[in-house]
């Protein structure tokens, strides 16, 4: 393979997140399934060519496990229409899933040398990219008020706290280059980045989305070498950011429609706020050397699990003590106990809701807001094991790992979408997971192969597997085009429908 060809496909893993994060974002985030048949064909079947044309599909051989995961947890969703009381929304959430498994395959075979720090580049670039566009799209256009979302920041995924947590996330990819980004250029680049993207995140006013950063950071701390230049950056990135959030916040621009400070002036001090902080990373040293000490590692770690204790309690006593958040809660375990061992059948929460009467007091709702609890009582204990496997395998390599450059960074973005899922309604807005699982991928596949050291190709049977599974990926998915079907809360004539907008609540 010539020069440039090797380049093509190392850097053919970027593709995913760079192409399917704003894509999918800019309809709806993804959430109605005629999306998802496209979605899910572009993944599938980049990782069937990424199988054809090679013999060594990138990690596939040591990370099987993973899209193994992904497969059992898909069959176990679809497996639960058996015994589902809305058959045709069971088939919608294992429709979803398809795109989520295709999308680790595909990562998992485009995967080459560096391929953590191209994915956390892309994934960087891919929501900074969507949300600049949001950003500029609300502060510029007529102001509307949502009726469910408001006057905050909502469009185009059409949720304020899917553009909150991927803000959230893509502040701190920005950390990676910034801490590690070989040249002053890009270090400046992605540290202006983060004014633009706090500003994004204090539009949202999505609270699990702040804790879920704190939280991020918290992680990135402990996993970085060098906790000392992420103190430093972290300061150096809030010095613009902080006037910036307290301006967007006196002008309570996301709750009156006759704010303090109009949107081009928050556009202004936003780009102003930008160019400080690319002028403030420009200026500043680089990274120092690799001196960790275990003293001040165990202070760290120490210090960060007291942090993420305490954060955890303040969102368990916030998500019990507010509505309609705790009636969700509330109805999701009930949900549960009715069915103990399987679960009531993907797709089936909205139904319960209807049938407890909530819905007259706080609306529709199709989702329990938080992953979690909802998989537990749709799929039973086994689906919420086969969820935590999916989601946490690759975090595995993280402390083994820490040291290859971006790796903090994408393990505390990964904790960050872990945290927020179980907090909200992420699961279902493919723009979101996505990015969630670009950062897990780039975690997982951090190990590389020491240079010169000879690629192991695949067995027959280990190809012609994964190639089956690939290509069924993207036939299941255009099969999809024979349905009609929307994510509803039931399908039956004793109770109200409830469709997509009912669940912005």
């Amino acid at each position: 393979m010539k020069g440039s060809d090797r380049g093509v496909a190392r850097n053919a893993i970027a593709g995913i997140p760079l192409v399917l994060v704003p894509a999918l974002g800019a309809v709806q985030g993804g959430f109605h399934p005629d999306t998802w048949v496209w979605a899910g064909v572009l993944a599938a079947w980049a990782a069937a060519l990424g199988i054809v044309l090679t013999d060594r599909p990138g990690a596939l051989r040591a990370t099987w496990r993973w899209p193994g995961l992904a497969a059992s947890l898909l069959l176990w969703t679809l497996a639960s229409a058996l015994w589902s009381a809305e058959l045709q929304q069971s088939v919608l959430e294992a429709r979803r899933t398809v795109v989520y498994a295709a999308v680790v395959i595909a990562l998992v075979v485009l995967a080459r040398r560096h391929a953590a720090q191209t994915l956390v580049a892309a994934t960087h670039i891919a929501i900074t990219g969507l949300l600049l566009y949001a950003l500029l799209r609300y502060l510029f256009s007529p102001r509307v008020s949502d009726p469910f979302e408001g006057l905050g920041i909502s469009q185009p995924l059409g949720y304020a706290n899917a553009l909150g947590i991927l803000a959230a996330m893509g502040i701190l990819l920005a950390l990676a280059s910034v801490l590690d980004g070989k040249t002053v250029s890009r270090r400046a680049i992605c540290a202006a980045s983060v004014p633009p993207l706090a500003l994004v995140l204090t539009l949202s006013y999505s609270d699990a989305s702040w804790l879920a950063l704190g939280v991020g950071i918290v992680v990135v701390a402990i996993l970085s070498p060098r906790f000392m230049d992420i103190a430093r950056i972290v300061a150096l990135l809030v010095g613009p950011s902080a006037p910036l959030i307290w301006l967007a916040r006196y002008s309570h621009y996301a709750t009156t429609l006759s704010p303090r400070v109009g949107g081009p002036i928050l556009a202004a001090a936003a780009v102003v706020a930008a160019i400080a902080a690319g002028g403030l990373a420009a200026a500043a040293r680089g990274p120092s050397p690799l001196r960790p000490t275990r003293r001040r590692s165990g202070v760290v770690a120490a210090a960060a699990v007291f942090i993420v204790v305490v954060a955890a309690a303040i969102a368990v006593a916030a998500g019990g003590s507010t509505q309609p958040r705790s009636s969700y809660y509330h109805v999701a375990w009930h949900e549960y106990v009715a069915h103990p061992i399987l679960g009531s059948g993907a797709g089936t929460f909205g139904r319960y809701w209807l049938s407890s009467g909530l819905y007259q007091q706080w609306g529709g709702a199709l989702d329990a807001h938080s992953l979690y609890l909802e998989t537990l009582a749709e799929l039973g204990p086994l689906g919420l094991l086969l969820l935590a496997a999916f989601l946490l395998y690759p975090l595995r390599r993280a402390v083994a790992s820490r040291g290859t450059p971006g790796v903090a960074a994408a393990a505390g973005a990964a904790v960050a979408f872990l945290v927020h899922a179980g907090l909200d309604w992420d699961w279902e807005m493919p723009a979101v997971v996505v990015a969630g699982v670009a950062c897990l991928a780039a975690v997982l596949l951090a190990d590389e192969p020491e240079p010169g050291e000879p690629a192991v190709p695949l067995r027959p049977l280990a190809r012609g597997t994964a190639l089956l599974f690939a290509v069924a990926l993207g036939l299941v998915a255009i099969a999809g085009t024979t349905s009609n079907a929307e994510p509803s809360a039931a399908l039956k004539d004793e109770a109200p429908q409830s469709g997509a907008s009912s669940e912005l609540t």
